[in-house]
């Protein structure tokens, strides 16, 4: 872009430059500016037309006040009589509703009372139905007619509109023109009330002729003109200038002076007059300004159109000899504004030199920068590392800048390289620590082994390692082990616990089948050495694949639940002891149950129960227990269900915790 360039932004500078020298050259000759006629009179003509302006503004709004005055007078005189007609109305609605008479004969005698209403000369009431035929009228031409056709001045059906805005509102104003009749051979614009009778579903009208309200607001108005031309005629602008007012109909209502009568429809040398010249303005209120040059030399006109009244408001001025003084500044300005100009133009010049050579010798130096080796040590160019010392302005603090940019970019590239073989190493030890865990998990049963259970287990996570474990295998006597814990803490730490106490569960179990003696040395053995008391939430379980009775040992652990045939659920919650590894020789108690065929037990950690989901809100164990409380499944299936569910419930959060699961089932 031409504009983003510092030379084009310097002769930008010199632009703005010659603006201040030009507001320089108008301040030196404001005392030549003052002395011409021409402007004294341009000022003096634009505040007289602005205060007859505001003079017409201020008749134009009396003369609305005294129209909404006049109208709401006479529309508060139509709701006064509306009131009435609705009273009587209601009369005869109640003595219909009382059994004095029929229904028939009182809507009749109202009909003929409204008939028979008269009130002025030009005011009567009308009744029309939801048919929009008239019922009965103070004006006999209107009874029978059909009001369908009839429009108001917003071009709306007038019965039907007023119909349905009196039947929500109550009532309605509306202005129609009523149609020429034989005793009338005009139309006639009206104003009426229209309220709506709800026993009976009519619509009531109270009508009066307009024709009073625009004759005193057209004598009003006749008044007000006579006032302006009275006032504007004897007004002289300058020597000889004055102020014409024409109005849309054509009416003079301020008239030219005799001696300028023909400066109207004079023309110009291009066959322009000055009447067709103003009509081609714009409208809008503001001041417009035109040279005209009728054949007795030029005038200066300025108009303005102030519409709610259509008058065109005219101020003419002849220019005589007010161009030549106009003319002696415009030249002595062009003098000047061409000095400055040349001036800047040399200042600019030297000024983009000095500036601009420097920083394209940074430019360039800081294109060849992304090429160099940035891991080696800096060798910076002897012209640049010079430029801070030789330009002690923004330029040399730019390249000082640079050269620090330099030296740190190669610093921090040095540091993020360390830093990134620190934690790639770091990273493959993780990847290693979690192939190793995994390798610790128990191989799959044999197939005897499984038709006679049905088994799933499943570990989680939450980082690269993680502290829950589980495990299961056969004992010498043919029973099968089980075996879920959690570790109290994360990461490699809680890993290297878990993978200590999966050794220490297979090497007791070669001795003991009892749990709770396998629970005691366990135990025993992790709290021998344990400075940082690190311990574990274990379960062990016994089962016996034959008659289904399982002896286990709880040490600290949530409590299994066990599904029914029949989906009932039920906990064992009995405890053995404390978690492993924070006491020797702590004694555990061994626990018995029997799963029936069909049963399912379910062992978890507390990852699953204290999952959470954006809101920080936790899965929880009512959440867990619905899902498990359904007729078994394939323990595979089982578990898959409730993983769904709890990543269904995390809804994308980070997961907090390990989360284990073992499911066995009886076949």
């Amino acid at each position: 872009m031409p504009f983003r360039s510092l030379r084009s932004k310097i002769f930008l500078l010199v632009v703005a430059l010659l603006v201040a020298v030009a507001a320089f050259v108008m301040l030196t000759s404001q005392r030549n500016v003052t002395r011409t006629v021409m402007n004294s009179e341009r000022h003096a003509v634009s505040n007289v037309m602005e205060l007859v302006l505001r003079d017409a503004e201020a008749r134009w709004g009396a003369l609305l006040t005294d129209k909404i005055s006049t109208v709401r007078n006479g529309r508060r005189q139509l709701m006064q009589t509306g009131t009435v007609v609705a009273a009587a109305l209601s009369s005869y609605a109640d003595m219909a509703e009382r059994g004095v008479m029929t229904p028939g004969a009182a809507k009749g005698m109202a009909r003929a009372w409204i008939n028979r209403l008269k009130l002025d000369d030009r005011r009567y009431a009308f009744v029309y139905d939801a048919d929009f035929q008239v019922l009965a009228s103070g004006n006999p031409e209107m009874i029978d007619r059909d009001l369908s056709q009839l429009s108001d001045f917003k071009n709306r059906p007038l019965a039907q509109a007023l119909y349905e805005e009196s039947r929500t509102s109550g009532y309605g104003f509306a202005i129609y023109r009523w149609p020429p009749s034989a005793q009338r051979e005009d139309s006639e614009t009206r104003y009426a009330y229209f309220g709506y009778f709800r026993p009976w579903n009519w619509v009531f009208a109270i009508t009066d002729s307009a024709h009073d309200v625009i004759e005193q607001i057209q004598t009003r108005r006749e008044q007000m003109e006579s006032s302006v031309r009275a006032t504007l005629s004897k007004l002289t602008l300058a020597q000889s200038g004055f102020i014409f007012i024409t109005s849309d109909d054509g009416r003079m209502i301020v008239p030219l002076p005799d001696k300028q009568a023909g400066l109207l429809d004079a023309a110009n040398p291009r066959g322009e007059t000055l009447r067709g010249l103003l009509a081609g303005q714009k409208g809008g209120g503001e001041l417009q300004s035109l040279s005209f040059d009728g054949g007795g030399g030029p005038w200066r006109i300025d108009s303005a159109r102030f519409a709610p009244l259509g008058w065109t408001l005219v101020a003419a001025v002849p220019e005589s000899d007010l161009t030549a003084p106009a003319r002696e500044l415009l030249n002595r300005q062009a003098l000047i504004f061409i000095g400055m100009m040349l001036v800047a133009l040399i200042c600019a010049w030297l000024m983009a030199a000095r500036v601009v050579r420097p920083l394209e010798t940074l430019t360039h130096y800081a294109r060849l920068l992304p090429e160099q080796d940035l891991t080696a040590a800096s060798s910076v160019p002897a012209h640049i590392a010079a430029l801070p010392d030789k330009h002690k302005d923004e330029v040399g603090r730019l390249a000082a800048s640079f050269l620090f940019m330099d030296h740190k970019l190669r610093e921090n590239i040095a540091r993020l390289m360390r830093e990134t073989t620190a934690r790639e190493r770091f990273e493959s030890e993780l990847n290693i620590a979690r192939a190793i865990q995994l390798g610790l998990l128990p191989v799959p049963l044999s197939s005897a082994i499984r038709e006679q259970v049905d088994l799933n287990a499943v570990m989680l996570p939450a980082k690269e390692v993680g502290g829950d474990l589980y495990d299961y295998f056969t004992l010498p006597d043919g029973r099968l082990c089980l075996a879920i814990g959690d570790v109290s803490d994360k990461g490699v730490p809680a890993a290297l616990f878990m993978a200590v106490t999966r050794t220490l569960i297979r090497a007791t179990a070669e001795d003991e089948t009892d749990p709770a003696l396998m629970m005691q040395k366990i135990n025993n053995r992790l709290s021998e050495n344990n400075p940082n008391m690190m311990f574990v939430t274990l379960l062990l379980g016994v089962l016996d694949l034959t008659t289904g009775e399982l002896q286990w040992a709880n040490a600290g652990h949530l409590p299994p639940a066990v599904v029914g045939a029949d989906g009932t659920l039920r906990l064992l919650e009995g405890r053995s002891g404390p978690a492993c590894g924070v006491q020797e020789d702590l004694v555990y108690r061994s626990l018995s149950t029997v799963l029936a065929p069909g049963e399912m037990l379910v062992g978890y950690t507390d990852g699953v129960t204290e999952a959470v989901n954006p809101n920080d809100a936790q899965y929880g164990d009512p959440r867990l227990l619905a899902v498990l409380s359904n007729p078994p499944v394939a323990s595979a299936s089982l578990a898959k269900r409730l993983l769904e569910d709890v990543q269904a419930f995390a809804d994308g959060a980070e997961q907090s915790d390990d989360i284990t699961l073992i499911v066995i089932r009886r076949p």
